[in-house]
């Protein structure tokens, strides 16, 4: 076994001190939680060392892929010259070669699955996971040492009571939002609350659902035999007569089943809430990166579409995404190329997401759970000490409805830990958000005259876009350049766009026809290159100011400004374009 860092080298906040001895004390088996953003993977860590410095191998179970590469990655860089191996997707090392094992759980629930004669630590990472009849046979009594970590021990079925507690012991609590923000852990957070209302049509439909849901509840509860309560094990129920139930049973659920899902669809898709999201990008294309939390794939893209159409480079991302192409997009947020991902479940737990500092809940999760695992996605602390801001928008007179108790633990957490707690009319709320990201309206009015406004509504409604995606000097002088030029106006402009990354040069050259070739269209250059069209003008955007925002500018503006021959620099007149209206 490799050297193993000492506890003594790693830096631990209070609470993981804390919560270290806590569990020590617990004979080394008790779940810790500790909500997410605070430090729950350094605590594993921590014990890690503890267990690798008596001579006791570690196996970390995680729930997916994308947990295995950031613990894997981690612990390299935390646990010394210790042999750290990877057991899932691409990877299948075993213990006899390391010391460490980070392993899925569908990896590690299997019977096939080796576990080492000695003694043996295992650390279940997001351990509410692993409360159900499959994932729970991961784990064994043969572990000598278990720690379980998790933003939220709850399940909506007898998990936790019936598999978790009995392996783990004792549940410790090791740092809570209250704790987080008076340790200085979590940044400061301001709380918005939306009201918007149903059109005359969506109330109509969400009445009809809701009689549905009501009748075909009483029918399987009463006539079927599904449990009342807890409602987990009441869906739980009614999944399983959906798939294996006679016929009039399987009717009946799968009936409620699709109610359910209509009306989380038509809570997420509101277009009263796409119109607030939308005038609220008005703000977010001059503040940070965005997160918005919905409920479903399709009111994910509506979302993203929403915040597109006012200007902000929006993405969703879902499990239809592969892990390359999410790990992609989360590059493009982390960079700042996209300002705005909007997701449903996918972005709850397990994956490392770049910090936010907008936090959009369109449609709110009845798991107090998820609701937890969003706001810690946004409340980690900023650089500068900025505050994190948080909007909720939800439909009056609904389930989401505060009003009627609607996610009533997740909003006294959120709100007690709050500097600030507002509920704001749909009208105001552009101007709220506004005056806490420091903008004047306007600036607000500014960004939606943007030139890539239009753009990006075009395409998002299918059409195309022939005009450059930024008017001023460069454009026209790229246009100019691609039409009109001579040998040595076409290599001064290559020598000015060599700032640029060889995706925008591509983009420039096809949309502007610099290299000779015809314009083409935003739609032509997406096919060209194989990408989305709402990427092509990005590209686009991007390359035209950042050429606007660097040295080459001035050469651009003299070039834009010839009508004769330049002898300095040795150019001919340019005609520049008549700009279409």
């Amino acid at each position: 076994m490799g050297a193993a860092v000492s506890n003594a080298q790693l830096s631990l906040r209070e609470w993981q001190r804390e919560a270290l001895d806590r569990w020590i004390a617990a004979d080394r088996c008790a779940i810790v939680e500790a909500v997410t953003g605070t430090g729950k993977t350094t605590l594993g860590l921590a014990a890690a060392a503890d267990a690798l410095g008596r001579g006791v191998r570690v196996l970390v179970i995680v729930p997916g892929v994308d947990l295995v590469e950031q613990w894997y990655h981690a612990a390299r860089r935390t646990l010394g010259t210790v042999r750290i191996g990877r057991r899932g997707h691409l990877h299948s090392d075993r213990f006899g070669d390391v010391d460490v094992l980070i392993t899925t759980v569908q990896s590690a629930y299997r019977d096939n699955f080796e576990i080492p004669d000695g003694p043996t630590m295992c650390i279940a990472d997001e351990v509410h996971r692993y409360g159900s009849d499959s994932f729970s046979r991961a784990l064994r009594t043969s572990f000598s040492e278990r720690l379980g970590l998790t933003a939220t021990l709850e399940r909506s079925d007898g998990g936790v009571e019936e598999k978790l507690l009995p392996f783990f012991g004792v549940a410790i609590t090791g740092c809570d939002f209250r704790r987080a923000r008076a340790d200085g852990i979590i940044a400061p957070v301001r709380v918005m609350t939306v009201p918007v209302q149903f059109s005359a049509m969506e109330y109509s439909k969400y009445r009809q659902i809701e009689s549905t849901l009501s009748s075909e509840r009483w029918k399987l509860i009463s006539e079927y035999g599904c449990r009342d309560e807890p409602f987990g094990l009441f869906l739980q129920d009614v999944q399983d007569l959906a798939k294996d139930g006679d016929y009039r049973a399987s009717r009946s659920a799968g009936a409620y089943l699709h109610a359910f899902s209509a009306r989380r669809e038509l809570l997420a898709s509101s277009q009263a809430k796409l119109k607030v999201l939308h005038n609220l990008g008005s703000v977010l294309t001059g503040a940070g990166r965005t997160l918005v939390f919905s409920e479903t794939k399709t009111s994910a893209q509506t979302a993203a579409d929403a915040l597109a159409t006012a200007g902000v480079y929006a993405e969703s991302v879902s499990s239809s995404n592969t892990s390359d192409e999410r790990a992609r997009l989360l590059r493009r947020f982390s960079d700042g190329h996209v300002t705005a991902l909007a997701a449903p479940k996918i972005l709850d737990e397990g994956i490392d997401v770049p910090e936010a500092d907008v936090g959009i809940i369109v449609a709110a999760s009845s798991s107090r759970r998820q609701m937890i695992q969003r706001i810690g996605r946004i409340i980690r602390p900023k650089p500068d000490g900025r505050a994190a801001s948080f909007i909720v928008l939800y439909i009056q007179g609904t389930i989401e409805d505060p009003a009627r108790g609607a996610h009533e633990s997740f909003l006294e957490q959120l709100t007690e830990i709050a500097d600030q707690t507002l509920d704001v009319p749909a009208g105001d709320a552009v101007g709220q958000l506004a005056n806490w990201l420091g903008q004047s309206m306007s600036e607000v009015e500014s960004a939606r005259a943007m030139p890539r406004v239009q753009a990006l509504t075009a395409v998002i409604a299918g059409q195309d876009v022939v005009d450059p995606v930024r008017t001023g000097i460069v454009s026209d002088c790229m246009l100019a350049g691609g039409l009109h030029a001579d040998l040595a106006t076409f290599d001064l402009l290559l020598s000015c766009m060599s700032i640029l990354s060889a995706q925008q040069i591509e983009v420039l050259l096809l949309r502007f026809g610099i290299d000779g070739g015809p314009t083409h269209s935003v739609r032509e250059a997406a096919k060209a290159l194989g990408l989305a069209p709402r990427a092509v003008v990005r590209i686009e955007d991007e390359a035209l100011g950042r050429l606007e925002n660097q040295d080459v500018l001035p050469i651009l503006d003299r070039l834009s400004r010839i009508d004769e021959p330049d002898e300095e620099l040795g150019l001919s007149p340019l005609k520049m374009p008549t700009r279409i209206q």
